[in-house]
């Protein structure tokens, strides 16, 4: 049996913030689309771009801390399951949702696929990024995830697979990828399986949302040949064991952006460490978002 006092997300915690979460959206029509939004605090605002309906409380202590000294937005992203979705219409959502707030540039916060549209909105509207943060994420989406894996990716994107494929699969492999480490690394994860199963549960008609909704963004992702473009301040962090975007990766970045003004590696249990690390990722962004004259890449990225 796991040891319970060996994790630092225990169930009571990690509800308080899903709570946290869902009792703060608002319905808001915003250009041509509707949706539920979060807009709380007061000062420089600072948004939050979502990754997958859900799990928005990913962000939730991030944006707990934040909201004490700057205004904080974050909306639940349309999900799409019959068409396709991808990274230009991500950041055209994105736009709208700047747009009808009023928001001429603003400090952006992305993690993982989020991450993916935050830079395609950075390459569309550079002007409307006053910085970037970046987490778990590379210049491309190519992994060394099991050849199964890919295959399955592959089948999904190309043929209807999506009618047969039992949803309960399509979940279990989503949270595998998340709970996924070197096959040394044998620490009990801090946030644990079953309160990631119950987050995706909510999910309805999840091998047509993966399709339509997250397969557009993450396949074939790839900007390394624009990075070049990405002149605003980015900082940029990872953990030290993300199968999905291996350090090698992060740092990869880091050295060829134009303007890291931070690359930071920490030590994480899974692929939510924003969330499960907070204690530690939280004053790292707020030290950046303090800072933005800072352009020079942190030399010594194992820091936190």
């Amino acid at each position: 049996m796991t040891n319970r006092s060996s994790r630092w997300i225990d169930d009571v915690s990690f509800h308080e913030d899903v709570q946290y979460i869902e009792a703060l959206w608002q319905q808001r029509s915003i250009g041509t689309i509707s949706l539920p939004l979060i807009d709380i605090g007061v000062g420089e605002p600072v948004v939050f771009v979502p990754f997958l309906e859900h799990l928005e409380a990913i962000y939730a202590r991030q944006m707990r801390t934040m909201s004490h000294t700057r205004r904080v937005i974050l909306y639940r992203r349309l999900e799409m399951r019959t068409k396709p979705w991808g990274k230009n219409d991500r950041a055209e959502e994105l736009r709208q949702v700047l747009d009808g707030l009023g928001l001429e540039c603003a400090d952006l916060i992305g993690h993982g696929d989020a991450a993916m549209i935050l830079f395609e909105f950075a390459l569309r509207y550079p002007q409307r990024c006053r910085s970037l943060t970046i987490i778990a994420q590379g210049a491309d989406s190519r992994t060394a995830l099991y050849p199964l894996v890919w295959l399955l990716r592959e089948l999904l994107y190309r043929l209807p697979f999506e009618y047969v494929l039992p949803a309960a699969v399509m979940r279990v492999n989503a949270i595998n990828d998340i709970l996924t480490r070197n096959i040394d690394n044998h620490t009990t994860p801090s946030l644990p399986r079953h309160l990631l199963e119950e987050q995706y549960e909510k999910i309805l008609q999840w091998p047509f949302l993966y399709k339509y909704s997250i397969l557009p963004i993450i396949h074939n992702f790839n900007i390394r040949k624009r990075l070049g473009e990405l002149t605003m301040p980015i900082l940029l962090i990872n953990r030290t064991d993300d199968a999905l975007t291996p350090e090698s990766k992060t740092r990869w970045l880091a050295q060829h952006l134009p303007n890291c003004a931070g690359y930071h590696v920490v030590s994480g249990r899974e692929r939510y460490f924003m969330y499960s690390r907070a204690g530690t990722v939280t004053p790292l962004i707020e030290a950046f978002l303090s800072s933005r004259g800072n352009h020079l890449l942190t030399r010594s990225p194992f820091q936190g």
